[in-house]
């Protein structure tokens, strides 16, 4: 599907329809989606995505089983390369291998640009004076697959990329803590960050 240009200015509201984390177990089960092995090698655990739910950072849908996620992308350019998380590092010990740019779910309430800047904040320690978005850049593209974090699970994945300009990067690979580490919603304890030619990098893909 092409990217396509969309209002950066929308928000995002969603509505968490299980009452507890047994009723998602129900609705798992009734789906014969395996959530047992989540939480091990690379994935998430079921409390990751009840975690999520009760966030509002993902929605489930019935009749097929979809997990609906909204995605910022933003896009940090060095010459002719560009920033991507290389790693991530869990706060279990278990290590996930990736190669994409920063990347965030957008929360409820939130922007495109609140949830970039955010996202700039948490994951890469960077203040909110360093960061430069081109809202101009906007494009969106949307897509189905099956979730790395949650195996089994069918994922649509809407994404959002915003070029941005950030000041202050180390120009070698680096290591940050993820601010916003929490082992029930984001096990994500820090990230490994470095620069790659543009062409070798997919800029949409599942998380």
């Amino acid at each position: 599907m092409m990217l396509t240009p969309e209002r950066p200015q929308e928000r995002r509201f969603i509505v968490n329809q299980f009452t507890d984390i047994h009723a998602l177990e129900a609705w798992l089960g009734k789906y014969e989606i395996n959530y047992e092995e989540w939480g091990n090698s690379s994935s998430k655990s079921l409390n990751n995505l009840w975690q999520e739910l009760e966030a509002g950072e993902v929605q489930l849908k019935d009749n097929p089983p979809l997990r609906v996620v909204d995605v910022v992308q933003i896009i940090i350019r060095r010459g002719e390369l560009i920033l991507v998380e290389a790693e991530q590092e869990f706060f279990n010990g278990q290590r996930r291998f990736r190669k994409q740019p920063p990347s965030e779910k957008i929360k409820p309430g939130e922007d495109l640009q609140e949830a970039a800047r955010r996202c700039l904040q948490e994951e890469l320690s960077v203040p909110p004076e360093n960061i430069s978005l081109h809202l101009e850049s906007h494009q969106q593209h949307q897509t189905n697959t099956n979730s790395f974090s949650y195996p089994g699970l069918p994922s649509q994945y809407n994404f959002h990329l915003l070029e941005a300009d950030v000041a202050g990067l180390p120009e070698e690979d680096f290591w940050r803590e993820n601010l916003a580490g929490d082992n029930h919603i984001d096990p994500v304890k820090r990230h490994r960050w470095a620069w790659y030619p543009v062409d070798a990098i997919k800029l949409i893909t599942s998380q």
